[in-house]
Parts: structure tokens; sequence; C-alpha cells
């Protein structure tokens, strides 16, 4: 079987929720090898979790969104049609691969969404979804459908994002109760809430936190070293350890401990939400907190609406660094001074502060061995 995800400059969280409709399909045929057709580039930078953390068995390259070049399509459909699939499923975000293509490569069943980006044809099953509750599908919606289409009993939101795949990794016990705070997120678009309001965050916090966790890349790890030492200045007596491009399996093991994980619109809190972690996440310049609000059984989004939040036109080309927002707001992420996306900056620590505790134990209740996990 083959899943064409042929996706537009993915991050590693849209990643992560393929797994939704992979472990769908892994249900109704739980024997059959699952190959992921991915674009090429995502296929190489994110290799440590393709080839580890899918419920694929392996992964086909296809040529990159926006690579029409005749001789490397040539090279791509002769291999799609030597492995001679029997099932091809067509995730609805695929573009410029969908039934079409798996119909010249010989596929005989081909199974897509109607409103998928190559839409319906080609395909030998056109699943419809009647009246999606947000107007637009949500991951519940593609989930649920296709569990249908493939003769599978119907299951509530609670039940279909499955466990995420990974090996708890050795390493030290932080102090519970644990927060997490993931600052970071793709240096190209900027959906940073500021770095002093997690520093006032992190501060609010101490009472009720046994230790503080740090999470992002390696290249963050100099931003996330100046988060703790700004954190330590005001609260000295707080546990602070940073995890920075770290593996996933140690990823995982670390943020499997925290009792809430408060950050960016990224993959950290994709991972924290299939571990069952409770998550608030702080929502900018996206229109995507849709998607998962239903099936991420513990998320808590914070979002203020502004009505050009949802623009969605990423930059192209050089010099184009300003957001079409009604702010002016700009794309990159420059530095932890900022500039920030307007809705974000005015997301008030608070309320994230407010949200957050609700996942901690209450101060008299710290000196219990082991904390407590609400």
């Amino acid at each position: 079987m083959a899943v064409f995800a042929r996706l537009w400059e993915p991050g590693l969280g849209d990643l992560m929720q393929r797994n939704i409709l992979l472990h769908v399909i892994r249900r109704a045929h739980p024997e059959a090898s699952l190959t992921l057709v991915l674009s090429r580039t995502p296929a190489g930078r994110f290799a440590e979790f393709l080839a580890a953390h899918t419920y694929a068995t392996e992964v086909l390259e296809c040529p990159d969104y926006g690579n029409d070049r005749p001789e490397e399509w040539q090279r791509f459909m002769t291999e799609l049609s030597e492995r001679r699939f029997d099932v091809c499923v067509v995730d609805p975000d695929s573009r410029g691969l969908g039934g079409e293509a798996a119909d010249r490569a010989g596929v005989p069943v081909r199974i897509g969404y109607a409103v998928g980006h190559t839409g319906q044809a080609g395909l030998t099953t056109a699943i419809r979804i009647p009246r999606p509750t947000f107007g637009a599908p949500d991951l519940l919606d593609y989930a649920v459908s296709l569990r249908q289409a493939l003769g599978l009993p119907a299951i509530g939101p609670s039940e279909v994002l499955p466990p995420p795949r990974y090996r708890r990794a050795d390493g030290p016990v932080s102090t519970s109760p644990v927060v997490a705070l993931h600052p970071g997120g793709a240096p190209h678009w900027n959906r940073r809430w500021p770095r002093s309001s997690f520093v006032d965050l992190a501060v609010g916090l101490a009472d009720v936190a046994g230790s503080l966790l740090l999470v992002g890349s390696g290249e963050e790890q100099s931003e996330l070293e100046d988060l703790g030492a700004a954190v330590t200045r005001r609260a000295p007596g707080l546990e602070i350890a940073i995890s920075a491009g770290d593996s996933l399996n140690r990823l995982a093991t670390l943020l499997a401990q925290a009792h809430v994980l408060v950050g960016s619109d990224s993959a950290p809190a994709h991972l924290a939400a299939a571990l069952r972690v409770p998550t608030v996440v702080l929502y900018g310049p996206t229109a995507t907190e849709f998607m998962w609000a239903r099936v991420y059984p513990r998320h808590h989004g914070i979002n203020l609406r502004y009505g050009c939040q949802q623009v969605r036109n990423l930059p192209r080309g050089p010099g184009t660094d300003t957001m079409p927002c009604a702010h002016g707001c700009t794309y990159p992420y420059l530095g932890p001074d900022g500039p920030y996306p307007r809705c974000l900056t005015d997301i008030p620590v608070d309320r994230v502060l407010t949200a957050a505790r609700h996942h901690l134990p209450a101060p008299a209740l710290l000196s219990m061995e082991g904390g407590v996990r609400s």
C-alpha cells in the first residue's frame, strides 16, 4: 500500500499528524507493507522521524512541490509503476500527486478525499465529508471518514490520536511537577511569543513548578540558555533543564514527565499532545488551530483571533519580509528582542499563567512525593 503525501514545505509537526491517517490504514491492513510517498526535501530533513517514529514501513521519495522537471518525474513514475502497489491512499494535502498519478502507475485501488488538493480525478473511491463542523474538514473528519471507507468501526475524538512511536531514553528525572516550555519555532516564519513573556510566565510558575524544562532545536541552544539565565535571576530556586537538539526518543522521554507544555504552534506541542501531556499552545499568524482542536485530548489553545491572523501568504523570494496583515508584522524571527507578531505580543501573561497553573498542584501539595498530575 502507498500513501501519497507530496506536501508543501511541511514541518515536523505536519509529519507527526500524518501518523493519524497512517495508523487508520495500519488498523485496517495490519499485515500490509505501508509506503509513505513524500517530497524529497522533507524526507531528508526529517529522516530521523521517518526512520523510527511513523506508522509507515518505508518512505519513497517523490519530486518536491514546485519541481516539475520532466526527467525527475519520469524516474519517479517509473519506480512507482515498478513497485506494483495494490492500494493507494491520497493525503488530503498532497499537491500534484494524487489519483491520476496512481492510475497511470497501475494502482488498481485509489482512495482519496473529494475535498483534497488533487480532487477526485483518478480515484476509485472519493471520500466525501458532508458537513464539516468548522466549515473545512479537520483531523477528526479525515480520520473518521477514512475509517468508514476502509470498513473500520466508528470511534470518538479521544481515540483518533495514536500513541507516538518512541523508545524511552535513559537520563535524569526532573523534579516534579515539570513545566515544559517551547519558546522557539521555524525562523523563517515567526510564530513565537516574546521571550520576555516566557520569562514572566516562568517566574509566575515558580511557586508551583518543581522544575522547568526548556526545549528546542540545537540552533536554539544559546537562546534557551539565555532564557534560563533570565529566569534564574528572578527565581533563583527554580530547577531548570535544557533539551536542545536532542533525539526524538530523548525529547519524548523528557516531555512524558511534564505536567504541562506551554509553547508555540510547533513540533514539541504535537509530540506532547500525542503523549497525552496537557498543552497550552499560543497561536499567532496561522489558520490551523481548528485542525487538531477536537483530537488532541488535553489541548488548550490561546488565540486572540485577530482578523488578519489567517493571512497565509508566506514570503516568496528575497526581500519579502513583511506579512500582509493589518499590523505589517515581520515574517522571519530576527532575535529574542523582536519584533514579534502583534497577535502574539498582545497575549497577556496572566491568561497563559492561569491556563498552565490549571494543570499543576497547589503549592501546599508540592511536598508530596512524585507530585500530582491533574
